[in-house]
């Protein structure tokens, strides 16, 4: 089984480029590819529940942060958080209903997949 480590470090806010890239996490994750989801930088801003009011309830489409929430239907849960950037975002983690790990990026970890994708 071919296995693929994605790195994402785009922000919630970089719109349809963010939700076509989670998309195509689970759309590679349907077709038995092994996938680990690593978030490092800004990505980590993902696991951040969105705020919610009268004004921005209806979306025509999905959240980035729904999608995230969706990843257990694909087995990509729990996610990988870049350890060197977890301590900017603490108020981020420990907030977050998503299940994560904290895991160094090194080259071990690196090459220990058949491939990696940076978005």
């Amino acid at each position: 089984m071919k296995t693929l480590l994605i790195i994402i470090s785009q922000s919630p806010l970089q719109g349809q480029l963010l939700l076509e890239s989670l998309s195509a996490v689970m759309v590679l994750a349907t077709y038995g590819i092994q996938i680990k989801i690593v978030l490092t930088g800004d990505g980590i801003g993902l696991l951040r529940v969105p705020l919610i009011n009268e004004e921005n309830t209806l979306h025509p489409f999905k959240s980035a942060h729904a999608l995230i929430e969706s990843f257990e239907f694909y087995d990509l849960l729990p996610i990988w958080v870049d350890q060197t950037n977890a301590e900017q975002h603490q108020s981020t983690l420990s907030e977050t209903m998503i299940e994560y790990e904290l895991v160094e990026l090194n080259s071990a970890v690196l090459g220990s997949y058949d491939g990696v994708l940076r978005w």
